[in-house]
């Protein structure tokens, strides 16, 4: 690293203490909180220094903590809670972005096998129409929507029902296999591969087999 480097380095160092001591006007927080999310440079900076101080700040609790109780003037508590605060905003920005990063992952593992259903394809035995179009609406929400917990409330029970309710049989390949993507989707890897490894045992000869098998693979190297 050369010496332009360097002073380059000093100044983000700088501004980064600036930010978690909290001596940041409002408008420079949200511009600096903003300019560590585009910046992947800045924001390796900060979560590093961020961990520096969370680690100092741990060896040294004891003390700081007979310090606050020797001295309980404002003057001297508010600093602290400042920092304390920048260095909580700080890991939250970092966990959000973490979390937007881990979706997106998700979401673009399980794109490729989502399948499209037609009301016009209903000819399984003796159906309700109407139970099919429930299903249907559902299976198309776990790719439309990013949240899909209520989904994933919906489907539970009816796979769970299957062994000892034939209501939904025609049906069981596609509600295991759109839960499963929905559990991916919602980062529940293990209920996934749960749910896929059955899928498996129960269709041994089918082409659901090799689906289920090449899915599993992909969340077990994540």
């Amino acid at each position: 690293m050369d010496k332009n480097d360097d002073i380059l380095m000093d100044g983000i160092d700088e501004r980064i203490e600036t930010f978690l001591h909290g001596k940041m006007s409002a408008e420079e927080e949200a511009a600096f909180t903003q300019e560590i999310r585009q910046n992947p440079e800045l924001r390796s900076r900060a979560m590093a220094m961020t961990s520096l101080i969370k680690g100092l700040q741990k060896h040294n609790t004891a003390r700081e903590a007979a310090i606050i109780k020797e001295n309980t003037a404002k003057s001297r508590i508010r600093p602290i809670l400042w920092w304390a605060c920048s260095v909580a905003a700080v890991f939250a920005i970092f966990f959000g972005i973490y979390k937007d990063h881990r979706y997106r992952m998700l979401d673009a593992m399980v794109s490729p096998y989502y399948t499209g259903y037609d009301m016009s394809d209903i000819s399984r035995g003796n159906v309700d129409t109407a139970m099919v179009a429930h299903l249907y609406g559902l299976f198309s929400q776990i790719q439309e929507n990013r949240s899909v917990s209520n989904i994933i409330n919906e489907l539970e029970p009816i796979y769970n029902s299957l062994d000892n309710d034939f209501t939904y049989n025609a049906y069981a390949n596609d509600i295991a296999w759109n839960l499963a993507l929905a559990y991916v989707k919602d980062d529940q890897i293990d209920k996934a591969i749960a749910v896929l490894q059955k899928l498996k045992v129960d269709n041994p000869d089918m082409p659901i087999y090799n689906k289920a098998s090449e899915l599993i693979k992909k969340l077990q190297n994540l």
